[in-house]
């Protein structure tokens, strides 16, 4: 894909604590509008993305979601979520789902713009392993992989999407890194029909990888490295609601130092986190104040 064809690609994930089923339809406006519109910094114009991912983790409780309930509830949502794309993307552009793919509690559904990329989507593919206590997918992940044909009908370029929820708590360190090789190792894609090959690949068989969801990971601060200010937990909820602070506590966030290490997410990059608030464990109903 030539650098004047670059996609751009929106990416969203959501932990929405076993409330899927209850959240009234609005709920997800004031979350998807504001990541539709910031697209400008990555364009001269303001643009519509390309492409829209949104994952969701915790949608029901787990009886209900190994009942096949999640899949309902995604199937309804669909509709909903693709419309709040379209009116409030710039030029109110419109969009064709490309793939879903749901496992009890963890969804993934993504979206293609119908000018220019829902028209070169092929070879489609949807996958999901499980993690947790017997694998039944009360944690784990679900993928969605495709190819983007160049214009001319060349082979083009393969996305992959993953959206996952990997083991809480700020001790279990250690389960979150097995989670993630456990989802490398077993969320498999069945070689693309234009592969040479008849071996099932993993998610980095691809042109592009996006990994999404509820990953955990936490920020452990040594006694011996704690700052003086952050001698208790109700200390440490105040520093994060400071962007200085912030990125000063980034130094002993969990997953950067594990990528730093090599021991997870090999050869992925992300953001800087740090430059905007952390929105784990709100109070239910409010959005500045936490558990």
């Amino acid at each position: 894909m030539s650098r004047d064809e670059r996609l751009l690609i929106q990416v969203g994930s959501y932990n929405t604590n076993l409330q899927g089923g209850a959240g009234l339809p609005q709920d997800l406006v004031d979350w998807l509008d504001p990541t539709l519109q910031v697209s400008s910094f990555l364009s001269k114009e303001p643009r519509a993305p390309d492409i829209v991912a949104i994952g969701f983790q915790e949608l029901l409780p787990l009886h209900l979601g190994l009942a096949g309930l999640s899949t309902a509830l995604i199937n309804d949502r669909d509709a909903h979520i693709r419309s709040q794309i379209e009116q409030h993307a710039p030029g109110k552009e419109s969009y064709t789902l490309v793939a879903k793919a749901v496992n009890v509690g963890v969804a993934l559904l993504v979206y293609a713009r119908d000018v220019g990329v829902a028209r070169r989507v092929c070879d489609v593919q949807t996958q999901w392993t499980g993690t947790g206590p017997a694998y039944m997918g009360n944690k784990g992940a679900v993928g969605i992989r495709f190819r983007v044909s160049n214009r001319g009908c060349k082979a083009g370029e393969v996305f992959t999407f993953v959206c996952a929820h990997l083991t809480a708590h700020e001790p279990k360190l250690a389960r979150r890194v097995a989670d993630y090789h456990h989802i490398v190792g077993s969320l498999l894609f069945p070689p693309l029909p234009s592969s040479p090959s008849s071996c099932l690949t993993t998610m980095y068989a691809t042109s592009h990888l996006f990994f999404l969801g509820d990953l955990n990971f936490r920020v452990t601060l040594p006694p011996s490295h704690s700052p003086p200010q952050a001698s208790n937990p109700y200390d440490i909820l105040a520093m994060l609601k400071d962007d200085a602070s912030r990125e000063q506590l980034k130094e002993f966030d969990q997953l950067l130092n594990q990528r730093r290490k090599g021991a997870a997410f090999i050869g992925l990059r992300e953001g800087p986190f740090w430059t905007f608030k952390c929105t784990y464990k709100y109070k239910l109903g409010e959005v500045d104040r936490y558990k």
